[in-house]
């Protein structure tokens, strides 16, 4: 049976949705697109023919599409605005990541889906992925005992926190929010999601330390196109025009022509991505490290850095019976159990190119849509428990800032959440 799906927002992760409406027209049918963006319009035009792009969501709501899930995919401090007006209207939400850039807007959120009887699924794609939904298997098999501690790291990658946090969208907490909440909410929710019980309070400690102006080298200029430090390795020519993938996939967020060394080169002259790294207008960490604690006593631990060589992220989890580490990106799993011989599992990857994060946009979008279809699904991430990560991760920039250790949920005002299942 075809669900009908809506796309509110045709940027990067907009698009990823739209492709794969395309790609699993047996699962989705795209009944339209909204996008105010001259250029995105003219792309989604290009990419979805015959699917009606609205520029202002007033006309989409007034035309009263019919659809089973509206993906809203604007910006984060959007979200408040369009979430809760597409549940006002009726729709079923799966909705980005963060779901708003603070507690008030998150709470709005759920307090929306509880009036309107509507349901959000939080777009948690490391949920689905094959590497963490074999972690979290293995977890619920017992096969490490209980668990007493778990330590994670996202190591961001110097190019990548160069682009996205020094140059790009989410370098200044104020336009966008704090690291710890637009990259690491991810995070927070693995770790909340593994143990299974709700986080009370937290302590984090980091800073701003290295990409800033007193750091800038003799002689830089305020635009890497003026610079004579060819050897830096933040240069922005080189980065974008980098022959590994990896590295250079960021020029198309300046460049929407074809992707030549000419025309990037040309487009990123005196762009904010051409902008010195230490010469920016960034504010966000550069490291930071959160030690949470769990209502039944466990602990976790998570690290933040930007200065890594790759983008990867890694885990180990303690358990009774035994340990497990696992790399997300080497698709690697070790068990450890005690006096025993390790075992190494390697998930199954999809054969869907659709998306990234190692598989977990395309398993994301199956799972919802089984979901959808009344079938059992692994991992779906509803606003009632997703909601968690963030106010950990509020929690965490509190205590960050204030050096004190800060309480995630505040009973005192109110807050209260649901049981974890939410379920269309």
């Amino acid at each position: 049976m075809t669900k009908g799906i809506v796309v509110f927002g045709y940027g990067q992760r907009g698009s990823i949705y739209a492709s794969y409406a395309r790609e699993f027209p047996e699962q989705f049918c795209l009944k339209a697109i909204i996008e105010n963006d001259p250029k995105r319009m003219e792309k989604a035009r290009q990419d979805c023919p015959g699917v009606p792009v609205y520029s202002d969501y007033h006309a989409f709501l007034g035309d009263s599409v019919e659809a089973d899930l509206v993906a809203v995919a604007t910006q984060d401090r959007q979200h408040r605005e369009h979430a809760v007006a597409m549940l006002d209207a009726g729709y079923h939400l799966l909705l980005e990541k963060p779901i708003s850039v603070n507690r008030e807007d998150c709470l709005a959120i759920y307090e929306a889906s509880v009036r309107n009887r509507r349901k959000v699924i939080v777009c948690y794609v490391l949920r689905y992925s094959p590497f963490y939904s074999a972690v979290k298997r293995i977890v619920d098999s017992g096969d490490l005992g209980e668990i007493i501690t778990i330590h994670a790291s996202e190591n961001v990658g110097y190019f990548h926190q160069a682009h996205s946090f020094v140059r790009g969208p989410w370098r200044n907490k104020e336009q966008s929010g704090p690291m710890i909440l637009s990259k690491c909410c991810h995070d927070m929710d693995i770790l909340r999601w593994l143990i299974g019980e709700k986080c009370v309070a937290v302590d984090s400690f980091g800073g701003l330390s290295y990409f800033k102006e007193e750091n800038a080298p003799e002689h830089s200029a305020a635009y890497c196109s003026d610079c004579p430090l060819e050897d830096c390795p933040f240069r922005a020519q080189k980065l974008y025009t980098d022959p590994d993938p990896n590295v250079s996939q960021f020029n198309k967020y300046f460049c929407a022509r074809e992707r030549s060394e000419e025309n990037v080169l040309e487009d990123l002259r005196h762009s904010q991505y051409d902008r010195c790294v230490f010469r920016s207008d960034n504010n966000v960490v550069d490291h930071q490290v959160t030690i949470m604690q769990f209502e039944n006593g466990k602990t976790a631990c998570h690290t933040m850095t930007a200065f890594s060589q790759e983008i990867y992220r890694d885990i180990k989890i303690y358990g009774t019976k035994a340990e497990l580490y696992g790399h997300m990106e080497h698709n690697l799993i070790e068990i450890r159990p005690f006096g025993k011989e390790t075992r190494v599992i390697r998930p199954k990857m999809p054969n869907s190119t659709v998306g990234g994060h190692c598989g977990g946009d395309y398993c994301m979008m199956r799972n919802i849509y089984k979901e959808l279809c009344g079938e059992k699904a692994e991992g779906i991430a509803g606003l009632d428990v997703s909601i968690d990560s963030h106010l950990m991760a509020f929690a965490a920039e509190k205590a960050r800032q204030t050096g004190e250790r800060a309480a995630v949920w505040q009973e005192e005002a109110g807050e209260t959440k649901s049981d974890e299942g939410d379920h269309i």
